[in-house]
């Protein structure tokens, strides 16, 4: 019997050993939580073993779907294997419900490519209906152009700065926008100019990656998700440890 419990023992406390380090973000942590701003919007940044993670609000796009801005920095021995297929959030509901990472930017390449094609345009009767072409949820989107001007973000100690790339000022100046109190979906995006996406890298010391990460309600949820709805928590794994925001 002592045997038998023996080996009962062994599988749970090798599950417990597999069980991943959780880094949760706490403003009270001051010497590794900080709150960074990056083109006016606010990032939380938690940093573990050189690695810094940071992730900005989500925006709930009233369809199932939410963005976020993720930011990934290495400093330091080491480097942070980034993969955003991992990244995922739990909603606000009683059941903490996971939503998680899609290919948004298939779907808009997909959009962008009906568009050339003349689908989705005023009286075409496309995915955009009648006045327009939008986003996956068929709403239509004004076409704002992408920002071009570089900014400067701490993303570092105090007074350190990195000076980001174009592409990078793009991505967080997306051509995202509200069309107001009164519309009855939220922001809307334009295939025409589509935000970069975070993709799957292996971060060096001195070097970082950012880009946008969109999650989505999983099949068979039924719940409404109104402008007030939130996500109650993100989760962003990188070299094995759970950011968690």
């Amino acid at each position: 019997m002592k045997f038998i419990g023996l080996l009962l023992t062994v599988p749970l406390l090798a599950r417990a050993q597999e069980s991943p380090k959780v880094i949760t973000f706490n403003r009270a942590d001051t010497e590794h939580c900080r709150v960074l701003v990056a083109n006016g919007k606010p990032l939380l940044s938690s940093t573990y073993d050189g690695t810094t993670v940071a992730v900005s609000l989500p925006d709930n796009w009233m369809n199932g779907e939410y963005s976020l801005f993720v930011m990934v920095s290495q400093k330091g021995d080491g480097s942070a294997e980034v993969n955003p297929k991992e990244i995922y959030a739990l909603f606000s509901d009683p059941a903490h419900t996971r939503f998680s990472w899609f290919d948004k930017k298939h779907d808009l390449d997909t959009l962008a490519s009906m568009r050339s094609q003349g689908m989705g345009q005023p009286g075409a009767g496309g995915p955009g209906g009648p006045g327009g072409f939008g986003g996956s949820n068929g709403d239509s989107s004004g076409a704002a152009p992408p920002m071009t001007h570089p900014e400067v973000m701490s993303i570092g100690g105090p007074g350190e700065t990195n000076q980001a790339t174009k592409s990078e000022a793009e991505a967080r100046n997306m051509g995202m926008r509200n069309p107001g109190a009164s519309a009855p979906h939220g922001p809307q995006l334009d295939p025409a100019h589509p935000p970069a996406f975070l993709k799957r890298t292996t971060v060096k010391n001195g070097s970082q990656a950012s880009g946008y990460v969109f999650v989505h309600k999983p099949k068979g949820f039924s719940q409404e998700i109104t402008a007030s709805s939130q996500l109650g928590e993100i989760d962003i794994p990188v070299n094995g440890v759970i950011f968690r925001f």
